[in-house]
């Protein structure tokens, strides 16, 4: 039984939440477009200051967060959560695959030379396996090249698996364990050296916020913030450097804890309100559809300026990295906008099939406890 007491989350709280998303995939954003324009200025991954990397922590704090309030605030069952998670990642996931092998092999007839540079051989298998959030599990760094950013969402994937299958596990005897146990041995050791970072967003919502004024809150906010910021830009990446073996992405996990262990705290001494708000203004809500649209930003970003490169007479120059951003960024509200009107197709479809199967194993085992936890 959840023990945990729900927070109210609104208000400047809600906004500095949506406000955290855009600024993280934005530096995303510019810090890969600049990079392509610019090679030298490419982080190289052994030394502080990846702020690319780190907005990714920042992305998996904010999930542990955002799903311990949806587990919490607003529990439906495990089907429910299987269906939300799958529909949401794979109505976004899916046609970013697509759109990246369009611009791959255009990319191919156009520019042959730049399609070398990310081009690692037969292609087809890496996007079956990314396409199944495959991609990232033990030693494999297999997502295409031309959509690196892609690796992150293999292991957001599994975080999701791992405490679903945990929260909404059928009782309290040692086969309820059998399943997150699985599902912690196929996601492997890079993922799950990532995962306190997501599990510090999950109790940054869950444990009880400390008894002080908002004042007082909002000035600690903003002072831990401070400190992770100092942590990205001056604790060197241990035990390795980022983006290469032993775990790629990964490599510099103890230093990824750090900066997630302060961000998490921001967010746990977030103000809460006494009640959800009923009301939000034009900006307010304008604010929070482009927040939704950082998620198409990010997985369709990199091969779209990638199929600029391939199509426009390159200048390493600032005017043209400026109309390259303007134009990916305007091709991905688009595209994204698109994309989150679907999203009820998908989880209309997640729901059948999840029904689908629940139907057919409780009828394989109609002895087995079917009790949920709430």
């Amino acid at each position: 039984m959840n023990t945990y007491q729900s927070r109210i989350i609104s208000g400047g709280s809600s906004l500095l939440l949506d406000c955290l998303r855009i600024i993280a995939a934005l530096t995303v954003f510019y810090v890969h477009a600049h990079g392509q324009w610019f090679p030298a200025t490419v982080h190289d991954g052994k030394g502080p200051g990846n702020i690319s990397h780190a907005a990714v922590v920042v992305f998996f704090v904010l999930s542990g967060y955002v799903i311990a309030h949806t587990t919490t605030s607003n529990n439906r069952g495990k089907l429910q959560y299987a269906q939300a998670r799958l529909s949401r990642l794979c109505s976004i996931v899916l046609p970013a695959l697509l759109v990246t092998a369009i611009a791959e092999v255009i990319t191919g007839f156009a520019n042959p030379a730049l399609h070398a540079e990310y081009s690692r051989g037969f292609a087809l298998p890496r996007y079956a396996i990314t396409s199944v959030f495959f991609n990232e599990i033990w030693f494999f760094s297999a997502a295409p090249p031309i959509n690196g950013p892609l690796w992150s969402l293999s292991y957001e994937f599994w975080y999701y698996a791992i405490f679903g299958l945990w929260f909404y596990k059928a009782s309290s005897g040692w086969k309820s364990y059998i399943l997150p146990v699985l599902a912690l041995l196929i996601a492997g050791p890079k993922i799950l050296f990532m995962m306190p970072i997501w599990l510090a967003g999950c109790y940054a919502y869950r444990l009880k916020r400390p008894d002080i004024s908002n004042t007082v809150a909002w000035m600690l906010v903003f002072f831990v913030f401070g400190v992770a910021g100092l942590s990205i830009a001056f604790v060197p990446p241990f035990p390795y450097g980022i983006d290469s073996k032993p775990f790629a992405y990964a490599n510099q996990f103890v230093t990824d804890w750090v900066t997630g262990f302060f961000i998490a705290m921001g967010l746990w001494f977030l103000p809460t309100a006494e009640k959800a708000s009923t009301t939000q203004s034009g900006w307010v809500l304008g604010l929070r559809k482009f927040a939704d649209l950082t998620f198409p930003l990010y997985v369709l970003h990199h091969p779209l300026l990638i199929l600029f490169r391939a199509v426009v007479p390159y200048k390493m120059e600032v005017q043209q990295l400026w109309v390259a951003m303007l134009s990916v960024f305007a091709a991905c509200m688009l595209i994204g906008l698109y994309l989150e009107a679907k999203r009820p197709y998908w989880s209309r479809f997640f729901k059948w099939l999840l029904a689908k199967v629940n139907g057919a194993y409780h009828s394989y085992s109609p002895s087995l406890n079917t009790h949920t936890v709430s």
